[in-house]
């Protein structure tokens, strides 16, 4: 639940990040340009993130049917370290933009 809620405030942090200029036309237009594709790809890496979580659920789905409990936690492991690494890049990312 922990991390719905961090991704939730994540997802806002990115939409309330607007591309900032100064008064020249050529520098505000760059910045945008810049902030569009970062932008993209905070939200790809963000949509990845959600997919990973949501995927947890299969995990419990796995051991109902009769998959060992401990294939099961190691596959549940490897995902929360993935959660966290992408976790990581997208706060890196935001924080580049």
């Amino acid at each position: 639940m922990n991390i719905r809620i961090f991704l939730a405030a994540l997802f806002l942090f990115v939409l309330a990040a607007a591309p900032i200029g100064n008064n020249q036309a050529g520098f505000t237009y760059t910045m945008a340009q810049a902030g569009e594709g970062g932008m993209a790809k905070v939200s790809l890496l963000l949509k990845k993130l959600s997919s990973s979580m949501a995927s947890i659920k299969d995990f419990d789905e796995l051991e109902q049917a009769g998959m060992p409990k401990a294939d099961v936690d190691r596959m549940r492991r490897a995902m929360n370290e993935k959660i966290n690494q992408m976790t990581e890049e997208a706060i890196t990312l935001i924080q580049s933009l």
